[in-house]
């Protein structure tokens, strides 16, 4: 389980083996857990999706206040947003692509933005995102692009893929239902 391996890393970093600790797919429930069983050092990153059509608001607040970084992956969505109205309307203002409004989108916000590709070019383009700012407006015009559906997404694939109570026997006993999901 989660908590048994994160007093694991602890016990690594004591030792001097690692520097720092970090999560991923951390939920507020799943950081909680983790104090509620004695941890001792709070994670430095959880690393969760983020991206305007994904702006689980309520959650980022929390790591914030928390002082952990948020490292945001399929900032891109994957390429999936590139043909958004709104994202289209802001790259063309600003002379700028797709990719590079949600890169920056996400370096205003203050997140690590790390986005994945595998061709020169793009890497190239992605890396671009900190020679111009997004306006007040436009930012509230991309935080406003999730929409509902996408957090009863998050929700059901949470559940699915990263409960860390999931029991040995396939049986819901014990496995955290009530998570923050926004």
């Amino acid at each position: 389980k989660h908590v048994e391996a994160y007093k694991t890393l602890e016990i690594l970093q004591e030792e001097g083996k690692i520097k720092h600790i970090g999560v991923s797919n951390y939920a507020v429930e799943d950081y909680q857990e983790l104090f509620a069983e004695g941890i001792k050092v709070k994670p430095a990153v959880n690393q969760i999706e983020i991206n305007p059509f994904l702006y689980r608001k309520n959650t980022i607040e929390f790591f914030q206040k928390e002082g952990v970084v948020l490292q945001s992956y399929r900032s891109l969505r994957d390429g999936k947003a590139f043909d958004d109205p709104t994202v289209i309307e802001i790259a063309k203002s600003h002379g700028k692509s797709s990719a590079q409004i949600l890169g920056r989108w996400c370096v205003q916000k203050g997140f690590v933005y790390m986005p994945k590709s595998v061709k020169k070019e793009r890497m190239v383009e992605n890396a671009q995102v900190f020679d111009f700012e997004l306006s007040e407006g436009e930012m509230d015009k991309l935080d406003a692009l999730t929409a509902k559906d996408a957090f009863a997404t998050f929700e059901g694939l949470y559940r699915k893929c990263v409960n860390r109570d999931t029991s040995k026997d396939g049986s819901m006993d014990g496995v955290k239902m009530n998570i923050t999901i926004n």
